[in-house]
């Protein structure tokens, strides 16, 4: 999949924007802490924040990249993390320090500020990109940009192959702007905008079925159909192309 000015990075739920001259990396959903609740569950899981961090770091030495742009929930706790959560969340951000980091807002980052000294928006608009969590709508000035990307919805489908067998896959989103539906609640829109909606980076989040969070808490451009949800396009992560007809009920 080829769009202007956009990387997608092979295997990874993450992307390489350029905002006129400067690169930025871009991912969303890391969910620091949520090892605790699988703790909590019988599930011991050990140096997933780390890995991240890790993660983080290649694509940032293999693409030559110093900025990034992380959309939101960047951790698990909706209100204020526990210690050991908040730990895990300093300690994460201290081992990028080397990079300029910028925070969009997600609905689970209440008190983020309180942790880290980063700036911290609800929506950035930058060389035609508009990003934001995902978990609201847009503003006029985003939905003039070229593209919308969004995260929150931890987006996958199920595959059942011809053996009978499923399996699950985290996936890339693209839509088209439904004009008649955006201009019932904006005035000013971009025909040509196209939203991005992306896989969760955690490792941990695999993601909810697109077509159970169409109906149950999909991104509200697509519930209120300011952009046309049933002609998406939508890519696994190897940047193979997935029929929606298959997905998408």
């Amino acid at each position: 999949m080829t769009l202007s000015r956009i990387k997608f990075i092979y295997n990874e739920p993450a992307m390489v924007i350029r905002a006129g001259k400067i690169p930025y990396l871009v991912i969303g959903d890391l969910h620091i802490g949520m090892e605790r609740s699988l703790h909590e569950r019988g599930v011991h899981v050990f140096n997933a924040t780390e890995c991240m961090a890790e993660r983080i770091k290649k694509m940032m030495k293999e693409f030559s990249l110093k900025k990034i742009i992380m959309l939101g929930d960047i951790k698990e706790s909706v209100l204020y993390p526990d210690v050991s959560a908040a730990r895990a969340i300093k300690g994460f951000f201290d081992s990028l320090s080397e990079f300029e980091i910028q925070i969009v807002a997600g609905n689970h980052d209440a008190h983020l500020g309180d942790l880290i000294d980063l700036p911290i928006t609800k929506e950035l608009l930058i060389g035609g990109f508009a990003l934001l969590h995902g978990e609201k709508n847009p503003s006029e000035k985003a939905m003039m940009s070229d593209y919308l990307i969004t995260a929150h919805t931890h987006a996958m489908v199920r595959i059942t192959d011809s053996n009978g067998a499923t399996y699950d896959q985290k996936v890339w989103l693209m839509a088209k702007l439904n004009q008649a539906g955006a201009h019932r609640s904006y005035v000013n829109v971009n025909k040509n905008i196209k939203l991005i909606m992306m896989p969760a980076f955690n490792g941990l989040i695999m993601g909810s079925e697109l077509s159970k969070f169409y109906k149950e808490n999909a991104n509200p451009s697509l519930r209120n159909k300011t952009f046309n949800y049933s002609g998406a396009e939508i890519y696994n992560l190897m940047g193979q192309r997935i029929d929606p007809k298959a997905v998408l009920k």
